[in-house]
């Protein structure tokens, strides 16, 4: 531990290795890092520190960060100055809007962005420029949750671990990838709470579990369905809730009887008995809540199965209830959007409609149809701000076909990745260190409180924060006058006018400042947020856009159900992007702390299946699936499906998106299929 001689500053700040954002104290000696500790007295997190976060020092001054602009010449690359590289951006947009329209530019914000103050600024520049293509990690991400549940209870709810008397963990790991929720749970077992795991893969949580449901990947919808109808048959719901506060009982009642538990246990590959156990815990505990996050998005049931789940969590009536499943109230904003209505020119708005009319932006995973066949209109340019699609998005060889296809590639980032690689001009950006940033803590922690992530470091000369570039990009554009703000503290200040919150009270406060009351059961005072104020079990308005109203359970694409003959040949599930606590997505392979824990990725495979493939700890192993093949090695345990391997994803080497596929996606959403390809594997032959 860091002693008082070692540092001479400690400066308070939010994390910026990940979504989480928890508070840290950075301590400094002679402007060097020497130590970074979880920040006590942040009202959120209270001290919780992941490993990550302890890596931020090697990412501030890693030797690998880009310095200067580059400017492609053949295949080299020219050091040029920020004014030659914006001068030659706006230069090459101004003419691509003349020649082919504004919508030929597309523009995609990453993970380590677009959840923060650039995307307002990227959002405008694209409203002012004219193109309806802007498009971010929501195509891939967060949003299905967001939309499922606001088409259901009306907001996002966020589950209260530490004060629930039952956690149902369906499809996450908070080890790896949520310290603080994991913290919680932690807490509230040792308190007596009942722990259900549902999983594929038996992590470590699931061996203290209560009742763990070791489903087949993607059938997460049926077991809903399954549990709801068990639920009502042994009337063990909210009666009074029900009544009270939902629309479509009567239906909802008569849809699960095509789910008794006989069927869902063929479908999930699970016992009758783990069903009916999982429900009967789960309703018969309560409060309870439901942590599960990105993985049961990322299939063709997606969208459903989140509908499915707080179906369940509705008639127990634990929805907005300490304890249950809170539905924290958001905070007042003025809009920076310059485009008040929606183009028709909008990609994907003709096949995703409630995705993009929700979002009010482009579904990105579209992108890649429409640059191979220019339809609906060719797109010629595209920006990437801290976005590596050779990595994260699906089908690595047709997203580098193309990408391949555009006229000009822009690229903001911190390093020098395999897309900037790809590139004819890159931006190098500032790290999360050398920016302010908002942090709001109701859509992730669930308590209404918003923090300011302050600047630790001034940017390393010629990097620019992301927001910054998005304004100098404007300004050399001649949109200043559509840029009123000098920064993003002034911009901060516009969006917070409402709420009463300034940038200089959060910069006193570090700990973080409520911004509404830190209470629950909204509803009794002004009903959910819903057409019909009520939690809506059937929904009238996802019926009027032509989709089911009620959630089923639809085989994915490659199944061994709805395609048995491919199943032969590929006998195994891909489960690709598996959290690994020292990365966050694709980010942070270069850094030596993060390699030396975790240097290369591994497939997972089952003890009984790697013994009958004649596979051992260590091999190296081909996988194959209907778009190619990648070598990796083996890791071997008795923690997963006998017919489930898992890969995680964001290594240049051994890339699982070579495997994964844009078909089999989310009819709603969009969402790409990375829990449900079939694959198959061998013990890679030896040289010779």
């Amino acid at each position: 531990m860091v002693q008082k001689k070692d540092y001479d500053a400690i400066k308070k700040t939010m994390c910026g290795m990940c979504s989480k954002s928890c508070g840290i104290d950075i301590y400094l000696r002679k402007g060097k890092i020497v130590d970074i500790r979880g920040m006590k007295e942040h009202l959120t997190t209270h001290g919780v520190v992941c490993a990550k976060a302890r890596f931020a020092g090697e990412l501030e001054f890693s030797k690998d960060r880009l310095t200067t602009p580059l400017l492609r010449q053949g295949t080299t690359w020219k050091k040029i100055s920020w004014a030659e590289a914006l001068d030659t951006a706006a230069k090459k947009l101004s003419d691509i809007k003349k020649n082919w329209g504004p919508e030929a530019l597309a523009v995609y914000l990453g993970n380590s962005v677009g959840l923060r103050d650039a995307k307002r600024f990227a959002m405008r520049f694209c409203d002012v420029y004219g193109t309806p293509n802007y498009s971010s990690v929501d195509s891939l991400c967060h949003w299905s949750r967001t939309m499922a549940t606001d088409f259901t209870v009306g907001g996002y709810p966020v589950p209260d671990e530490a004060n629930s008397k039952c956690i149902m963990v369906w499809g996450t790991n908070p080890f790896d990838s949520s310290v603080p929720e994991y913290k919680d749970i932690m807490t509230a077992m040792k308190k007596g709470t009942k722990l259900i795991v549902i999983d594929p893969r038996e992590i470590p949580l699931a061996r203290k579990a209560d009742v763990y449901v070791p489903i087949r990947p993607q059938t997460d919808c049926a077991l809903a369905l399954g549990m709801i109808g068990i639920i009502i048959d042994e009337g063990l719901y909210d009666k009074e809730f029900v009544g009270k506060w939902t629309v479509g009982f009567e239906q909802l009642k008569e849809h699960v009887k095509d789910y008794p538990p006989e069927k869902v246990a063929r479908i999930c590959g699970v016992s009758i008995d783990v069903i009916y156990n999982a429900a009967r815990t789960y309703a018969r505990n309560r409060p309870a809540c439901i942590p599960q996050h990105i993985a049961i998005d990322h299939g063709i049931n997606g969208f459903q199965t989140i509908r499915a789940i707080y179906t369940l969590a509705s008639i127990t009536g634990n929805i907005d209830v300490t304890g249950g499943d809170k539905l924290p109230p958001g905070y007042k904003t003025n809009n920076t959007r310059a485009a008040q209505e929606m183009s028709p020119k909008t990609i994907g708005l003709e096949k995703y409609p409630v995705f993009v009319k929700f979002t009010n932006q482009a579904q990105g995973m579209e992108f890649t149809n429409t640059l191979l066949s220019s339809k609906p209109y060719p797109i010629k340019a595209m920006i990437l701000n801290g976005s590596n699609p050779l990595l994260t998005w699906p089908e690595t060889a047709k997203t580098e076909e193309a990408l391949q296809k555009l006229d000009f590639l822009m690229v903001v980032d911190l390093f020098m990745t395999k897309a900037a690689k790809m590139a004819d001009l890159v931006f190098p950006a500032s790290t999360f260190m050398e920016r302010t940033e908002l942090c709001d803590y109701g859509y992730v922690q669930g308590i209404p409180i918003l923090a300011m992530r302050n600047k630790i470091f001034e940017p390393l000369p010629d990097t620019y924060p992301d927001w910054k570039f998005w304004l100098e990009l404007a300004r050399a554009m001649g949109y200043k006058e559509h840029f009123p703000w000098e920064d993003n503290e002034e911009m901060i200040d516009f969006v917070l006018q409402p709420s009463g919150i300034t940038v200089a009270q959060l910069k006193e406060s570090p700990a973080g400042i409520f911004y509404a009351p830190n209470k629950t059961q909204h509803y009794l005072e002004q009903g959910f947020n819903t057409p019909s104020g009520k939690v809506e079990l059937y929904s009238e308005r996802l019926a009027q856009y032509g989709y089911d109203p009620l959630p089923h359970h639809k085989e994915p694409l490659e199944s061994p159900l709805s395609n048995p003959e491919l199943s032969k040949a590929y006998p195994l599930c891909l489960l690709s992007g598996v959290r690994i606590v020292y990365y966050w997505q694709s980010s942070f392979r270069n850094l030596p702390g993060p390699a030396k824990l975790y240097p290369e990725p591994l497939v997972e495979i089952n003890d009984g299946t790697a013994k009958r493939l004649g596979i051992k700890e260590g091999d190296r192993v081909k996988v194959e699936t209907l778009r190619g093949s990648i070598t990796i090695k083996a890791t071997i345990n008795k923690y997963i499906r006998p017919d489930v391997v898992s890969i995680p994803l964001g290594w240049e080497q051994s890339n699982v998106n070579t495997l994964t596929s844009y078909e089999g996606r989310d009819p709603i959403t969009g969402y790409p299929a990375f829990k449900s390809i079939l694959c198959r594997i061998s013990k890679e032959k030896a040289a010779g």
